[in-house]
């Protein structure tokens, strides 16, 4: 069975991401949100909603939740890339040297990551929304295009990214709007 896989990247963050474990959205990521649903509304009509644990994507999916009177199941597969234990002021440039690399220089624990993401996606049979993150959605784009880079492009913050999984086996159909992007 054929289904659409859309992923969404939070709105923009209240808080850094190296100053901030779980921010919320800021009112300009609230309106992001806003748009993203109404974008969601023109692709397609009420289908299974998924967050990240995490605020941003959780706000990030409130809209169209409201408007489809759905809630969002949490999937911790598609929370944001696992910095573990690395403190506050070493985050920005850990993620930089992640960001620089490739797939097969990463740690086991970010490849595991990467892996679970890939076997939601592949195990979906309907059309569904997930509400993710950057590295998210560039660790699936990737994977999909056979590249190893784990940066593929920045989609911004509220853009769609749309994925075909077909008897477990993804294409990429369109990469969401990209923009100049600073990880908070």
């Amino acid at each position: 069975m054929t289904a659409t896989l859309y992923f969404v990247r939070h709105g923009e963050a209240a808080g850094s991401w190296d100053q901030s474990k779980d921010p919320g959205l800021s009112d300009l990521g609230k309106e992001q949100a806003r748009q993203a649903a109404l974008e969601l509304q023109q692709f397609t009509s009420p289908v299974e909603l998924y967050s990240s644990p995490l605020r941003r994507a959780r706000e990030t999916a409130v809209p169209l939740e409201e408007t489809w009177r759905l809630k969002a199941d949490i999937k911790s597969e598609i929370t944001e890339i696992p910095s573990n234990d690395i403190p506050f002021d070493q985050r920005r440039s850990w993620l930089s040297k992640v960001m620089g690399g490739k797939w097969e220089d990463q740690s086991d624990v970010l490849n595991v990551w990467r892996q679970n993401i890939l076997d939601i996606a592949r195990r979906r049979e309907t059309d569904c929304i997930f509400f993710c993150h950057f590295m998210v959605i560039n660790a699936i784009v990737g994977a999909v295009e056979g590249q190893s880079d784990t940066v593929i492009f920045k989609p911004d913050n509220g853009s769609i990214t749309r994925i075909l999984a077909d008897k477990g086996q993804l294409s990429l159909i369109e990469r969401g709007r990209e923009a100049i992007t600073v990880i908070r």
